[in-house]
C-alpha cells in the first residue's frame, strides 16, 4: 500500500488543520452604551442665545429674538432738537419806516413828503414797503404806517388804530410810533396834522 502525499503529510502532522470559527454569543460582547442629545428646539437656542447676550451687553441693551413672525419695527431715533433761533435783523439803519401797500402816485409822493420833512441822511433811512416782524428790525426808531404794518410788526390783531397811536412804543433799544396810513391821509387830509405829532414823539428821542 503506498502513500499519498497528503497521507505523509498528515503523518508528519504538516497538513493544515482547518477548524470552523463559531459565532460569538451576544452576552459575551461588551456592552455599548449609544447617548442620543435631547431635541433642542430652535426657539431654546434662541433663548439661550439671548441669556448670553444679557450677561455680556447688560440687560438693558438686549435686543428680541422673534422665530417665525414678522420683525420688530425698528424703533426711529428722535432727532436733537435745535433751539429756536430767532430771525438774523434784516433792517439795520437808524430809522425804518414800514409803509405797506403804496400802490397810486399820490400816496408815494406823500410818503416821500413826509421822509424830507424828517430831514434824514439816505444812510440813515430805510423805507420797507413790506410788513416785518420786530425780531427783524434792529433800528433806533421805526415809524409804523397804518393798521396792517403795526399787527404784522407786534404780532397783534389789533381791530382799529384809534387805540394803538399817539404813543410812543419801545423795544429793547428801539423807539416806534403807529400812525396812519397815505392812503387814510389822502382820504381824511386832517389826519395830516395828527401823523405829524406822532412822527415828533420819535424826533424828541434823538
Amino acid at each position: 500500500m503506498s502513500l499519498g502525499r497528503e497521507d505523509i503529510l498528515r503523518e508528519l502532522e504538516l497538513l493544515p488543520v482547518w477548524r470552523l470559527r463559531t459565532p460569538v454569543a451576544e452576552s459575551t460582547l461588551p456592552a455599548i452604551t449609544v447617548r442620543t442629545s435631547p431635541e433642542v428646539s430652535t426657539e431654546s437656542l434662541i433663548e439661550q442665545s439671548s441669556q448670553v447676550l444679557i450677561e455680556t451687553i447688560g440687560a438693558d441693551q438686549v435686543i428680541e429674538l422673534r422665530v417665525g413672525s414678522e420683525p420688530a419695527p425698528i424703533a426711529e431715533i428722535p432727532e436733537n432738537k435745535q433751539p429756536e433761533i430767532a430771525p438774523a435783523p434784516l433792517i439795520k439803519s437808524s430809522w425804518c419806516l414800514m409803509c405797506p401797500k403804496v400802490d397810486d402816485a399820490a400816496a408815494q409822493a406823500l410818503l416821500q413828503n413826509i421822509v424830507c420833512a424828517l430831514k434824514l441822511a439816505p444812510e440813515e433811512l430805510h423805507v420797507s414797503h413790506q410788513p416785518f416782524k420786530v425780531a427783524q428790525v434792529q433800528s433806533r426808531f421805526a415809524v409804523l404806517f397804518g393798521l396792517e404794518a403795526a399787527n404784522a410788526f407786534l404780532g397783534t390783531n389789533h381791530a382799529d388804530l384809534v387805540s394803538i397811536r399817539g404813543q410812543l412804543f419801545t423795544h429793547d433799544d428801539m423807539r416806534y410810533v403807529i400812525t396812519h396810513h397815505p392812503d387814510a391821509m389822502l382820504a381824511n387830509p386832517l389826519l395830516k396834522k395828527e401823523v405829524w405829532h406822532d412822527l415828533c414823539l420819535l424826533l424828541a428821542e434823538k
